[in-house]
């Protein structure tokens, strides 16, 4: 099923949502606790041709990178404290989801960032990312492709994890990208 070109919003989350659920339910079990007690929330960025799809449940921020410009596709749903969010198992999981669609032309890349992450790389106030995620996403889209054992760029994101990001936190501090090469114009292809 592609989620890029259903134009059923209100079915894809639900299904979106019973997916999750029913794999927190597995994992409950296997885990012998509660699925309350597996509450998240969940970013999450898929391509498929030239199209995108962001859904976003709960506090974080998911990013991106079109035209080497930063913008946001999603802020946090902090409800009205900065401490609360929804998660996947509530009741509200459904209703209070982002899912959002749109065309790759121009992005490079995205950046997806827990609350404790977005302490450091996103200025409530402003609603801006910092430049540093610009920065992140242009070292992963202009590392080789192929597979070195203990790759530079590597070295250099789990240095600026350690020492920018989760030194500003006590919270979760989770940070992913997907980033790639700029398509080529037609003018720049000749």
């Amino acid at each position: 099923m592609s989620f890029t070109s259903r134009g059923d919003g209100a079915r894809i989350k639900a299904e979106i949502v019973s997916s999750l659920l029913a794999r927190l339910t597995s994992l409950s079990a296997r885990l012998e606790c509660h699925v309350k007690d597996l509450a998240s929330t969940m970013l999450a960025v898929a391509t498929h041709g030239d199209q995108f799809v962001v859904v976003h449940i709960g506090d974080g921020v998911i990013g991106y990178v079109r035209d080497g410009e930063l913008r946001i596709a999603s802020s946090p749903d902090n409800d009205e404290f900065a401490n609360t969010t929804t998660f996947v198992t509530s009741s509200s999981a459904i209703t209070s989801m982002r899912l959002l669609r749109g065309s790759l032309e121009g992005v490079t890349g995205f950046i997806l960032m827990s609350d404790g992450a977005a302490e450091s790389l996103y200025n409530q106030r402003t609603k801006m990312l910092a430049p540093a995620c610009l920065k992140l996403v242009r070292l992963l889209a202009d590392s080789p492709t192929y597979q070195t054992k203990n790759p530079i760029h590597r070295k250099r994101l789990r240095k600026f994890l350690a020492t920018r990001v989760r030194e500003a936190t006590k919270d979760d501090c989770s940070l992913a990208l997907l980033a790639r090469l700029p398509a080529l114009s037609p003018s720049s292809r000749a």
